[in-house]
């Protein structure tokens, strides 16, 4: 299925980031995906410095607590400030979670000339005037640990009416009173009167209500809150001991009975992943019926009740997917997705094929680029965007990275805290792929192992030693059991 060239070319440096060629070769840490904000530190809140391109390699130096917001630096060193993690490529063998802790802020940019227009023409009555340089942040009180109370954009003109003691800061409101903060003096331009000519004050500025919950920054048209996460929450839980095939809940037969009430098709399965689930290797040869079932005769009869569709072009899968892309309708295929209404690549994928049941697995990449409580938020969309369309979502734990155990480790117990959470099928691939020459995986440590002649569909050995093979036989079987135990 075609996609859009402007798709391809944002994802580029991404999807070569994670096959482990071009972006090393660049030089640098990571790669920027997209057009991105350098910030003085590590928050939506803090002063932009530059908008970096997409492509752009950068060297890394630390992270802040939750390894969500990076600080780096161009190649060439003249740009140096805080990047989000989600919207950068890492280079094999680099990890924002590795990096050292960091609480650095940086200074704000140096002021711009202001155009002559932008100031207001004469003092106001009772104070002085000024006019923003560019966008900045107004805050409750005269310092950077203060409360931000909104942006106000470059040119805006202000009336003064007191200073910090210092004079550094000034408290000031809009010509149309629609706001009124304190303000970095560095950062205005001032017409008939200075900074240390006003009057002292001490005033703090109530602050807005807070929101329920931040939300993340991305480009796309939905805001995803992010969700509280307590990371002991999920350590205890021994990846060893849940099953490797999933069985059907109590869960799974009411989001079925809801999704044919809806008009979905009970024949229907989707695929929602990163390369490895967008590959032909997984599930396609059952469909285009190249297989050998081996000792797995049982599997037949859903293999032909599922039928075609496991071979569907899936709009929810793709060479450098994440759980994050997948909710975000920049990451949409233009050609079939309703992208200017926000449709997600998930979205468009369950209006388009009216699935019954989606195979989900994210992970081995997201562990680069997004926080365990990024991860467990976006997860938890997708599960939830999915019973709420009456698709019943099947989580599978991901392949060992053999480059970041621990972090693997981490982020496939939130896996199987999601799934127990929402009392909804599990595949235990991980378990699976344990016992597998190099768990599974090709020799770079990172891709699921091919079997021999692509013969991804035979459940003989020897290619039931191979990762795409097993992971095959795991998906029919709880795909089976899927099947018979909820759907029938």
């Amino acid at each position: 299925m075609l996609r859009r060239i402007t798709f391809l070319a944002l994802a580029a440096a991404f999807a070569l980031a994670l096959i482990g060629a071009p972006a090393a070769a660049q030089g640098g840490d990571a790669t920027t995906t997209y057009s991105l904000h350098m910030r003085t530190g590590p928050d939506t809140d803090y002063a932009m410095l530059v908008t970096l391109p997409g492509g752009t390699p950068l060297l890394l130096e630390a992270r802040n607590d939750d390894a969500s917001w990076v600080l780096g630096r161009t190649l060439d060193g003249a740009q140096r400030g805080w990047m989000a993690s989600l919207y950068l490529a890492f280079s094999p063998g680099v990890s924002a979670i590795r990096l050292p802790l960091s609480e650095e802020i940086l200074p704000g940019p140096a002021p711009a000339a202001a155009p002559a227009e932008s100031a207001p023409e004469a003092p106001a009555a009772g104070g002085g005037a000024a006019a923003t340089r560019y966008q900045m942040n107004m805050r409750s009180g005269p310092g950077t640990q203060h409360s931000v109370l909104g942006q106000l954009p470059g040119g805006t003109p202000l009336v003064l009416e007191a200073r910090s003691d210092d004079a550094s800061w000034v408290l000031a409101h809009t010509a149309d009173g629609s706001a009124r903060g304190w303000l970095a003096d560095q950062y205005l331009t001032f017409s008939g009167v200075s900074a240390a000519s006003l009057p002292v004050s001490g005033e703090i500025v109530a602050a807005a209500p807070p929101a329920a919950a931040p939300a993340v920054e991305y480009a796309g048209e939905r805001k995803i809150e992010m969700r509280p996460f307590d990371a002991a929450s999920v350590t205890g839980i021994n990846l060893a001991a849940y099953p490797v095939v999933g069985r059907a809940t109590s869960r799974a037969r009411q989001i079925y009975l809801a999704g044919r009430a809806m008009g979905n098709n009970p024949n229907v399965v989707a695929k929602v992943g990163d390369c490895s689930s967008e590959h032909w290797y997984f599930l396609n040869s059952f469909a285009w019926g190249e297989y050998n079932l081996g000792s797995y005769a049982n599997l037949q009869p859903a293999i032909d009740y599922f039928g075609a569709s496991l071979a569907y072009d899936s709009e929810a899968t793709h060479n450098g997917f994440n759980a994050h892309a997948v909710l975000v309708s920049m990451w949409a295929n233009p050609a079939v997705c309703q992208v200017a209404s926000g449709e997600s690549p998930l979205a468009c994928e369950f209006r388009l094929h009216r699935p019954s049941v989606a195979v989900i697995m994210f992970g081995t990449s997201d562990l680069l680029v997004m926080s365990p409580a990024q991860f467990n938020t976006f997860m938890r969309q997708i599960v939830e965007d999915s019973i709420e369309a009456g698709v019943i979502p099947i989580l599978s734990t991901f392949p060992g990275n053999l480059g970041f155990w621990q972090e693997t480790i981490l982020y496939n117990q939130i896996v199987v805290r999601i799934a127990l959470d929402y009392n909804i099928p599990l595949i235990n691939l991980w378990l699976a792929l344990e016992s597998l020459p190099n768990h599974g995986l090709e020799p770079d440590g990172f891709h699921l192992g091919e079997p021999p002649y692509g013969a991804a569909c035979m459940l003989t050995d020897p290619y039931l030693s191979t990762g795409y093979t097993t992971r095959n036989l795991v998906t029919m079987q709880t795909l089976d059991a899927v099947w018979r135990g909820a759907m029938q």
